[in-house]
């Protein structure tokens, strides 16, 4: 049987692969309800700092759903509730990763797959790589969830575009839409994303993590920030062993091995 979700960890760099290179890493439902055990099981270890999320092979990264089971998994009303449970609560795991995400991205990315993309902090791509998001192609909906994700990442006229051409956007397209945060040649990506995942794991992990909790909260009404949530992360670092560690390398002129406590 086909491990659909492939995950290894490396140092501090847990890394998760779609596996299903014959559907151009189609996400089907198995999938989608493996992706919210897996991120869970990230959040879950301490020695992770970066995950790494990618596709199998040159060809995707994810070609979006498996519309092919669609007629069988999505059948009844009941069906298609269930379904959008599971790609939601996906989607909810990855958001709430508390180490940094990046996606490599190599090839198309499209529909589901643009959007596990979306999900993640930092996206690298290589100069072959497409991106677009079809339902325009397809007579189907696109719901009010994803079409936040979407808006908040590229803006609304870029996300309206998008959505009312349903084309394929080169990776400099993409780039130059803001879709990705940069683009290399195709031999050089691995080396790209994991030298950058390594400069971060090599950083302090509670102000890392304090970082990004807390730009989450920033981007909410002021009205509605934890402002008491924000002060406890900031307190965490400056409490932390790691402060310590960090200002005594410092004067000591050498490289700071933090060990996120």
């Amino acid at each position: 049987m086909t491990e659909f979700l492939q995950t290894k960890i490396s140092g501090h760099c847990g890394h998760l692969v779609l596996n299903n290179p014959g559907k151009r890493n189609a996400v089907n439902l198995a999938m989608w309800r493996g992706l919210h055990k897996k991120f869970r099981a990230f959040a879950d270890d301490p020695r992770i700092r970066v995950v790494i999320i990618s596709g199998a092979g040159d060809r995707a990264f994810s070609a979006g759903a498996d519309i092919s089971e669609f007629a069988e998994v999505r059948a009844t009303p009941k069906d298609r509730e269930n379904y959008e449970v599971a790609i939601q609560n996906a989607f909810n795991a990855l958001r709430d990763l508390p180490q940094i995400t990046i996606a490599m991205i190599d090839g198309v990315t499209i529909g589901g797959g643009a959007e596990i993309a979306m999900e993640c902090d930092i996206l690298v791509a290589s100069e072959r790589s497409r991106f677009g998001i079809t339902p325009a192609k397809l007579g189907i909906g696109y719901n009010e969830m994803d079409l936040d994700r979407l808006v908040k990442h590229l803006g609304a006229k870029a996300a309206l575009e998008i959505l009312a051409t349903g084309k394929l956007y080169s990776a400099r397209e993409a780039l130059n839409l803001g879709w990705v945060r940069s683009v290399v040649a195709a031999d050089e990506l691995e080396n790209e994303v994991f030298s950058l995942a390594g400069t971060i794991a090599d950083n302090a992990p509670l102000t890392v993590k304090a970082a990004k909790l807390m730009i989450k909260e920033v981007l909410k009404p002021p009205e509605k920030r934890d402002q008491k949530y924000c002060t406890a992360l900031v307190d965490a670092c400056y409490e932390s062993a790691d402060c310590n560690e960090g200002q005594k390398a410092f004067s000591e002129k050498r490289k700071p091995v933090f060990r996120g406590m």
